[in-house]
C-alpha cells in the first residue's frame, strides 16, 4: 500500500494496454520517431523538433515519484506498518505503479533521457530520431542519429548510420546506459557496437547518472565508429557459401549439448538462413551476398523483426537489451574471428 500522499485522487487518464504494442494514453501512443510510426501508432516528427515538442509527443512529460510502501495484518487493520529500505515508484500523471526498488534508487526522469540530447542538438551535432516510453512506463528511451551514413561501398550503394541510444527503467531492469549503436539503411537492421567498448557508457542505479560524463564517452567513440566500419567491409570481402553459413548459424544456435539436428530443424535456424539466401532486406547486394556482412545482417534482421516474442514490444525490447542483442553480439563474435 502507498502512503496517503500517493493514494490521494488523480487526474486518470484512459489507459489502454495493448498485447502487441506501446500502451496508449487518451488515445495517444507514447511513441514518436521522424522515420515511421510503430505498427500505425505514434507520432511523426518532423527534422528539427524542440527537445519540449519531444518530450510532448513520445509521452515522456510525466514523473517518476518515490512513495513509501506500507501495510497492515488482516487481524491489525488499525495499524499500519512501513517496509523498511523499499520504495515504490509511481507515475505522476495516472498513479501507476512501476517498480518497487530499494531507497537507494536513483531515478532519471522520462524528461531527462531526451535532456541529455539538446547540447548537441542545440549545436547541430545531432538530430533526435525516436523516444518512446515501454511497459506502461517502466522503460523509456530515445536515439540521435550523430552523424550522416557511411557507405560500404561497391556497386549498389549500402549505407551504415551512426546512432546514440540512450535508455533506462523505473523498475530495475536496466541500468541507465547510453551506447553507440548501429542502423543499416536498407533494413533499418541495428547492432550495438562491441560491448565493453568506449562505446558505451553504464551508470547503475546505485549511482547518479552523470550526462557530462555520457556525452564525453560518446564523443570520444568516433574513432570506433571508424574502427567499426573498416570491420563492416572486411566482412562484406569474405565470402561466405551456403555450407559456411550452414555451420555459422549451427553454432549461432548452440548452447551447451543441444542436438545439433534439432537446432538444423528449428524455425530459427531456418529462418536466418533464408534471409541470408536472399530472403532478407539487402542481402542481393554485392556487400551482402554470400559474405560475411549479408550473414551478420541475416542475424540482424532476425532478431530485430522475425525472433519469436510475445508481442511486437518484446521483441523490441529483446532486440535492444535482451535475448536478441546477445544473438546479435554472439554472431558478430563468431564471424569476426
Amino acid at each position: 500500500m502507498l502512503d496517503t500522499a500517493a493514494s490521494r485522487t488523480l487526474a486518470q487518464p484512459k489507459e489502454i494496454e495493448m498485447a502487441d504494442q506501446i500502451s496508449i494514453v487518451n488515445g495517444i501512443a507514447q511513441y514518436a520517431s521522424t522515420q515511421r510510426e510503430w505498427h500505425g501508432l505514434g507520432q511523426l516528427m518532423m527534422q528539427g523538433q524542440t527537445v519540449e515538442e519531444w518530450q510532448q509527443s513520445s509521452g515522456m512529460m510525466y514523473e517518476v515519484q518515490r512513495r513509501l510502501m506500507h501495510y497492515y495484518l488482516k487481524s491489525d487493520k488499525a495499524n499500519m506498518r512501513s517496509v523498511e529500505n523499499k520504495i515504490a515508484l509511481i507515475r505522476s500523471d495516472n498513479g501507476d505503479c512501476l517498480g518497487v526498488v530499494s531507497d537507494s534508487y536513483k531515478v532519471v526522469q522520462p524528461k531527462e533521457v531526451l535532456e541529455f540530447f539538446r547540447d548537441w542538438a542545440d549545436q547541430g551535432g545531432l538530430t533526435i530520431e525516436s523516444a518512446g516510453v515501454l511497459f506502461g512506463g517502466r522503460r523509456y528511451f530515445a536515439t540521435a542519429k550523430l552523424a550522416d551514413g557511411v557507405d560500404m561501398g561497391g556497386k549498389h550503394k549500402d549505407k551504415v548510420v551512426p546512432y546514440a541510444l540512450l535508455s533506462t527503467s523505473a523498475d530495475g531492469s536496466l541500468a541507465t546506459e547510453c551506447r553507440w549503436t548501429t542502423v543499416r539503411v536498407v533494413c533499418d537492421n541495428t547492432l550495438q557496437m562491441a560491448r565493453g567498448s568506449a562505446a558505451c557508457h553504464r551508470t547503475t542505479h546505485r549511482s547518479k547518472f552523470q550526462p557530462n560524463e555520457a556525452r564525453k564517452s560518446v564523443e570520444a567513440a568516433h574513432e570506433e565508429f571508424g574502427a567499426f566500419m573498416l570491420m563492416a567491409r572486411n566482412l562484406a570481402s569474405i565470402k561466405v557459401n551456403a555450407e559456411k553459413a550452414q555451420d555459422l548459424t549451427l553454432r549461432l544456435f548452440k548452447a551447451g549439448k543441444k542436438d545439433e539436428d534439432a537446432i538444423r530443424a528449428s524455425a530459427g535456424y531456418n529462418r536466418v538462413l533464408g534471409l541470408f539466401g536472399g530472403d532478407g532486406k539487402g542481402s542481393t547486394l554485392d556487400s551482402a551476398w554470400e559474405t560475411g556482412w549479408g550473414w551478420l545482417n541475416a542475424v540482424t534482421e532476425y532478431a530485430d523483426q522475425h525472433i519469436r516474442s510475445q508481442s511486437e514490444e518484446n521483441r523490441i525490447a529483446s532486440a535492444l537489451w535482451g535475448q536478441g542483442n546477445d544473438l546479435k553480439q554472439k554472431a558478430l563474435d563468431l564471424i569476426t574471428v
